[in-house]
């Protein structure tokens, strides 16, 4: 018997033995019900974190890169390629001298070397 209370109550009854749980008032809450609470904020956390490493990995590619700007990354590399074009930076002397090669070594015939060459110089 409780010397507070008066009650007969085992320390083991059933209620006791739910002992990890929380109660609001008359209303049990099982432990598990905050840990399932708590999986959306786990998993904001998560995606948050990736968000953030891939933008910071993106930020050292174009800096690497020498973009200045990332707000203004997509018109600096459409610049780069009106300029540029996607021969990769090779000059014209040597996208012709690759062309006069590949003509010589007969992967290319006159009229496809004719076309590429047209290509290369802009016509």
């Amino acid at each position: 018997m409780c010397a507070q209370c008066g009650s007969t109550a085992s320390p083991w009854s059933e209620r006791a033995q739910y002992r990890g749980d929380v109660s609001i008032g008359d209303i049990e809450i099982p432990m598990w019900v905050p840990f399932l609470l708590g999986v959306p904020f786990v998993l904001f956390g998560i995606v948050l974190f990736g968000i953030v490493r891939h933008t910071r990995r993106n930020l050292k590619v174009m800096r690497e890169a020498g973009i200045d700007d990332p707000m203004t990354a997509g018109g600096q590399i459409a610049a780069r390629l009106a300029t540029e074009g996607f021969g990769g930076g090779r000059s014209t002397e040597q996208r012709l001298a690759e062309l006069d090669d590949l003509r010589a070594r007969g992967v290319i015939d006159d009229d496809e070397y004719r076309t590429a060459r047209a290509r290369v110089l802009g016509g």
